[in-house]
């Protein structure tokens, strides 16, 4: 999967003539529909697509960004854009404030799989300030494209029977879980499980050998992640694992990465 088919310049918008959300649904579906993928689709379509997502709930997540996405029948890639406005739009965002960078996706309606990745590299694109503060500054949708590019980078889809690797992570520090979950998800398409489970303490408290050692207050946030990825993926997402967290050695998180003989197949998220 490669960002740059599935974001041309064209898709690429600085200002609105938009003064309202229903508005600026509408401009976006004008936007979307310069892009090849929907040639099959109408401007209404689109539009009725983004604002059933909408109904959901508000894609406007708060600090200046929104990403407002949908499904639809009968297109076979994703297009992807960006609308940028300085000044802001009233967009329910979930911080009460104005909206300024929007990222629209619009993908085929049955493969989630790539639609959950190519969100996730976004939002983990636009998680950083500097990004988004730095498309708001942009002057031409040429260097907001640049911007998006050098920086979101998902991974390459490699063929079916390749060598794969199994990332298990095991997670105490709850602050840690979802930010983990994204990188994977952004890298990994399905093929991740988590499982809930208890600290062995939890277990050891109970034990009369052990009782004045552990209490119920250690029965804290414990889940394990499971993983098949790539071989040639897994440094690199062991590496943005690393950079999330501060210090290994403190405990609370633990990776382990083991070659698998075999795999066949996929699950999905």
């Amino acid at each position: 999967m490669s960002f740059e088919g599935n974001l041309p310049v064209q898709c690429i918008q600085i200002g609105a003539e938009a003064r309202t959300k229903s508005e600026l649904l509408r401009e976006i579906a004008g936007l979307a529909l310069r892009h090849p993928a929907l040639k099959s689709q109408s401007e209404e379509q689109i539009f009725q697509g983004l604002e059933a997502r909408e109904k959901i709930g508000s894609t406007g997540f708060g600090g200046s960004i929104a990403i407002p996405h949908c499904g639809m029948k009968e297109i076979d890639d994703f297009a992807v854009g960006a609308l940028i406005v300085p000044a802001g739009i009233d967009f329910d965002a979930m911080d009460g404030k104005k909206t300024k960078v929007f990222f629209f996706i619009v993908g085929p309606s049955e493969q989630r799989n790539r639609h959950i990745r190519i969100l996730s590299s976004i939002s983990k694109f636009l998680k950083d300030s500097g990004n988004v503060e730095s498309l708001i500054k942009a002057g031409t949708p040429e260097e907001v494209r640049s911007l998006i590019l050098q920086d979101v980078t998902p991974s390459v889809d490699l063929p079916e029977g390749g060598r794969r690797s199994m990332i298990t992570i095991f997670v105490q520090q709850e602050e840690y879980f979802e930010d983990i979950l994204e990188i994977l998800s952004s890298e990994v398409e399905g093929s991740i499980s988590v499982l809930e489970t208890k600290n062995a303490g939890y277990y050891l408290h109970r034990l009369p050998l052990f009782s004045a050692f552990w209490s119920e207050e250690n029965s804290s946030f414990s889940r394990v992640i499971f993983t098949v990825v790539e071989k040639g993926l897994t440094n690199d997402v062991i590496r943005r694992i690393h950079s999330l967290i501060e210090n290994f050695e403190e405990g609370g998180v633990l990776i382990t990465v083991n070659d698998l003989y075999y795999s066949s197949g996929s699950i999905n998220f």
